[in-house]
This record gives C-alpha cells, sequence and structure tokens, in this order.
C-alpha cells in the first residue's frame, strides 16, 4: 500500500523544471511548506536480533501511552492478540496495543532478505524472504512476515519490473489465504489492491480498496484494523472508480472519506501534531475529490472554477493545495489554455514532497501540455518527462500511462 512518507523524489525534477518553474516561483508564497511525515514506526522494516536472541515486542500502554519493551518468543501474532512466552509463562496482549515487533531468532535467508532490502536490490530481497516463507523449520509467526516483506519487495520491484505488480498480488492472497488470522492481513490487503491498481486494473483495485474501507468506514473499526488506514484506503477507492469510469461512487466516497477524516482529525485534536496535519491534508485531497468528477465528466470549466475557489485561498492545507493545482492544470489543459496549464503543473511537480501520485501525474502533465504547445523539441522534451516518471515514480499509476503515451512519440 500503499503506499505518504516524506517523498524526497520531486527533487530529482529542478534540472528539467528551472526554466518553467523559474516563472512560477515569485508567486508560491509559504505554499511550499511541505507536510512532515506520517509515516508509522510499525511500517518501518526493523532489523532481526541476533540468532538466539528472543523476540522483542514494543507494547503501549493505554493508560499513559508510554511504550515498554517486553522479551520472550511470540507465539501468535493475530488480529486480536499477541501470545508471548516469558521463561516458560504465555502472556496475553492486545493486539491494538503493540507497537511493533523484532524477531529475535531467524533464519538466514530472512537475515539475507532484510540486507537486500536495505540495498534496495528487490528482485534478491524477493527471493529471500521467499524461501523463509516456506521453510518448514521457521516459526509460523515469522513465515507470515516473510511472506509480507516479499509482497512489500514486490511492490517496490515493480518500480523497475511493472511485471512484479501481478506477482504482488499473487503474493499478497497467499498471504491472506495461509495466515487468515494473522494481524499482517491488514497491510496485505492494501498492498494487494495498491498494487492492483498499478497493474491498470482500476476497477478490482477500487473493489478492494473500498472492502478495506468498509473495515474501518465506521468507528469503531474492525478489530485488528486502524482507521485511518481505512480511511485512507476509502480515498484510495474513490480515485479507482474514478479512472474505471464509476464517478457517481467515486463522489460518494469522497464525501464520506472527507467527513470522517475531519471527525477523526476533529478527535485527536491535542493530539501528536504529525498525525493531525496528516489527516488534515488527507481531509483537504477528498474535498478537492468533487472537483475532479466534474473533471471526468466532461464539464472542465465547472472544474476550473471549482479548483480555483480553492488555489486562491491562503488557509488551505497542502493536501488540498497541491490536489487544486493539478485539477486546475487538467481542466486547463482540457481548455486547451496550455500555458496557464503548463505552469500549474511545474509547481505541483516542483513542489509537491508528500502524494508521489499527485507529483506523477503532474510531472506527466508537463509532457502533455509541451507536446499540444509544440514549442521546439517538443517530442524530446516530452521524452525527459516521461523519463522522469519511468526512472523516479516507476511505482506509481501514471507510469503505466507515461508508457503508452512514450510509445506513440
Amino acid at each position: 500500500m500503499p503506499s505518504p512518507m516524506l517523498n524526497p523524489r520531486p527533487a530529482l525534477l529542478l534540472p528539467l523544471a528551472l526554466s518553467t518553474v523559474a516563472l512560477v516561483l515569485p508567486c508560491l508564497g509559504n505554499s511550499a511548506a511541505a507536510l512532515p511525515s506520517a509515516q508509522p514506526a510499525s511500517a518501518a522494516p526493523s532489523a532481526p536480533l541476533q540468532s538466539g536472541k528472543p523476540d522483542t515486542i514494543y507494547r503501549r500502554n493505554e493508560r499513559t501511552g508510554r511504550v515498554i519493551t517486553l522479551s520472550g518468543i511470540v507465539l501468535e501474532n493475530s488480529l486480536t492478540q499477541v501470545k508471548l512466552d516469558r521463561n516458560g509463562k504465555t502472556a496475553s496482549y492486545d493486539a491494538a496495543s503493540i507497537v511493533r515487533i523484532d524477531w529475535g531468532s531467524v533464519p538466514p535467508s530472512y537475515r539475507d532478505g532484510m540486507t537486500y532490502r536495505r540495498r534496495s536490490d528487490w528482485a534478491q530481497a524477493v527471493t529471500s524472504f521467499r524461501v523463509a516463507a516456506t521453510d518448514a523449520s521457521t516459526r509460523n509467526v515469522l513465515q507470515a512476515d516473510a511472506r509480507l516483506q516479499a509482497c512489500e519487495a514486490l511492490l517496490r520491484y515493480g518500480a523497475s519490473d511493472p511485471g512484479q505488480f501481478a506477482e504482488a498480488v499473487k503474493e499478497a492472497e497467499r498471504l491472506m489465504a495461509d495466515f487468515a488470522g494473522s494481524s499482517l492481513i491488514p497491510r496485505a490487503r492494501a498492498i494487494q489492491a495498491r498494487a492492483l491498481r498499478l497493474t491498470g486494473d482500476d476497477a478490482a483495485a477500487a473493489t478492494a480498496f473500498e472492502s478495506l474501507y468498509g473495515e474501518g468506514s465506521s468507528d469503531p473499526a474492525t478489530s485488528g484494523y486502524d482507521r485511518q488506514a481505512c480511511l485512507k484506503a476509502g480515498l484510495q477507492a474513490a480515485w479507482c472508480h474514478l479512472e474505471a469510469g464509476e464517478s457517481l461512487r467515486a463522489r460518494e466516497l469522497f464525501g464520506a472519506t472527507k467527513g470522517a477524516l475531519e471527525g477523526l482529525a476533529a478527535g485527536l485534536s491535542g493530539g501528536d501534531p504529525q498525525v493531525l496535519t496528516h489527516l488534515i491534508g488527507l481531509a483537504g485531497e477528498a474535498d478537492m475529490g468533487e472537483g475532479f468528477c466534474l473533471l471526468a465528466g466532461g464539464d472542465a470549466s465547472s472544474a476550473l472554477a471549482f479548483f480555483e475557489r480553492t488555489t486562491t485561498r491562503s488557509d488551505a492545507a497542502p493536501g488540498a493545495r497541491y490536489a487544486a493545482l493539478l485539477g486546475r492544470g487538467e481542466a486547463l489543459l482540457a481548455l486547451e489554455k496550455l500555458r496557464d496549464a503548463q505552469l500549474c503543473f511545474a509547481e505541483v511537480a516542483a513542489l509537491e514532497h508528500t502524494n508521489p501520485d499527485r507529483a506523477a501525474r503532474a510531472v506527466l502533465g508537463l509532457a502533455q501540455t509541451t507536446l499540444a504547445l509544440g514549442d521546439g523539441d517538443a517530442v524530446g522534451a516530452a521524452r525527459r518527462w516521461l523519463k522522469v516518471i519511468s526512472d523516479t515514480y516507476g511505482d506509481t499509476p501514471s507510469a503505466r500511462k507515461a508508457l503508452d503515451l512514450q510509445g506513440n512519440l
């Protein structure tokens, strides 16, 4: 799942975008402020402890909020509880209180997989994790984790080899079939949905994302599911429905997720500012969904007016502002106001540091407007923009569209 952390990739655009961005920088003001990362600690791969060492679980105290560490052998890691053998005695903990698990004794294949992952050698990482996941001598809970690691590595691998996205779907399905009660199932479902989207099957991706959204569309979420992650899945489902031509369902989901995200943010007022800022940004993105629905319906003029109401607001959250700028660019492109569209795309491509999908879509818009304008070596310039997508944003939905456009040049 996909996948909101700080995105350093737009920095690579500057050598290409310099001449265009120079035209828009004077009017940016404070809009370049990037959202802080909302990447959860549990999503970061943790290196296994040395062989022979016990596992370590990180548990949050519900009353104080403090995280404490507990050592032992993990016997169960399910959607509802984690069981830990501590010196021959079994202790059970609510799965919702577990922040992460660091594995102690692991097979060499798992350790190799983590090494390859740190090196971004995704092909070798997949091979190693698959060996660990099928090793009969490996503990069941560790087999499940190895399978998830293989899923995530395949998703990364697909950025350079798109055929691996279909493999990520299959790997996630294996995990869900073999470890149906595992706490890793929500992440596997998110990876499956994201991989389906990246294969170009927007209808199937919409169904998968919406199913995941259903686990947390109301409060409380299904046991073992994080409500924020489920609402983000609902937002992704809306985008997929829109791509699949189901604008009515997309509009419904944009509205529903906006309200739920705003409600969740209100409930966290005074809490973690990083999480709060991220929720507000997501709600802002959902709020812009109406404009994209208008655009998909062929009403570019109304879409343009909708987006401009946000781009002229000084208090718009970055998520809403950059979504509105992207939408404004696409509406202007549809209305054949190419120079203005080009400037919108350039601003988003150069300054959007939190959402790779949106940044890649803006780069694609730059390629399209460059071709439409026909200035100088338009084809050569468009190819350079498309290469940015293939080299830097290969794991976004725009990568497939860029390949199609490249094939027509």
